[in-house]
C-alpha cells in the first residue's frame, strides 16, 4: 500500500487556514502528490499543516463525499484508486450531463458566447505550445463548464462541479499520454463550429465521442502504468 508522501511547501504551511485544508489535500490528490492508495494520517497532516486535528477531520469528510478518499473501518483512510470501472462511470455520466446541457442551451448560444469559446480554444493552443499542462487542464475544463453554464440549470451545474473534481484528476493522467500537448485540442474546434452551424445532432455526437474517448485514453494509460509496475 502506498504511503502518505504529502509534503506542503513552506508557503502552504504559512497560509493554510482551516477552510483551506480540504483544498490543499484535494490538489495533492489531483496532481498525484498523494497517489492512489496513499494512506492519510490525521495526526501527521495536522502536524505538517500546523493545525489541530479537527479541521483535518472535517476536510477528510468532505473529500470522502467527493469520492477522493475512502474510510476503511479499523484500518485507515486512503486515497481512492482510479480503476477502469470508476473512470467509465465518471466519463459516461459526464457525457450525459454535458450533452443535456448542450441540448438545453443550444438556442442560448449567441455570437459573443461562441467567440468566447473560440478564445478558450486559442488559449489552449498557446498553452499547449508553451507546454503548460496545468493551465491546459484549467482551460479544457473551463471550455466544458461554459457549455454547462449556458444551460442555465443550477442543479445540473452542481452535479457537474461534483464530477469536475474526478475529471480534473483524470486529466492530469490523460495529458501524460500525448506525444504533444497539441493533441489535447482535439475536437474542441469542430464542436464550436457545429454549434455555430446550429447542428445539434452533430455537436452532440462530437461532444459524446470527445468525452468517451478521453475516458478510454485514461484507462489505457493507467493500464500501461500498471503493466510497467508489475514487471
Amino acid at each position: 500500500m502506498a504511503q502518505d508522501n504529502f509534503s506542503p511547501s513552506p508557503m502552504e504551511l504559512r497560509t493554510t487556514l482551516r477552510k483551506d485544508v480540504a483544498e490543499v489535500l484535494r490538489q495533492a490528490i489531483i496532481d498525484g502528490s498523494l497517489p492512489s492508495g496513499a494512506e492519510l494520517n490525521q495526526a501527521q497532516i495536522a502536524e505538517k499543516l500546523g493545525i489541530s486535528r479537527g479541521p483535518v477531520r472535517e476536510a477528510l469528510g468532505q473529500l470522502e463525499q467527493e469520492g477522493l478518499i475512502r474510510n476503511v473501518p479499523y484500518k485507515g483512510v486512503y486515497v481512492t484508486e482510479l480503476t477502469d470501472k470508476t473512470i467509465e462511470e465518471l466519463y459516461s455520466i459526464r457525457s450525459v450531463l454535458e450533452i443535456f446541457a448542450l441540448t438545453r442551451g443550444m438556442e442560448r448560444f449567441k455570437s459573443e458566447n461562441l467567440e468566447h469559446m473560440r478564445q478558450i480554444v486559442d488559449e489552449m493552443r498557446k498553452m499547449a505550445q508553451a507546454q503548460d499542462s496545468e493551465q491546459l487542464v484549467n482551460l479544457d475544463l473551463q471550455f466544458h463548464q461554459y457549455i454547462v453554464e449556458n444551460a442555465d440549470h443550477e442543479l445540473l451545474m452542481h452535479l457537474w462541479k461534483l464530477l469536475e473534481i474526478g475529471v480534473r484528476r483524470c486529466l492530469h493522467q490523460r495529458h501524460q499520454i500525448y506525444r504533444s500537448l497539441d493533441e489535447v485540442i482535439g475536437s474542441h474546434p469542430a464542436l464550436v463550429e457545429a454549434i455555430i452551424d446550429n447542428n445539434e445532432e452533430l455537436a452532440g455526437q462530437i461532444l459524446h465521442d470527445h468525452i468517451i474517448e478521453a475516458g478510454e485514453q485514461v484507462v489505457t494509460y493507467l493500464r500501461s502504468q500498471q503493466a510497467v509496475e508489475a514487471v
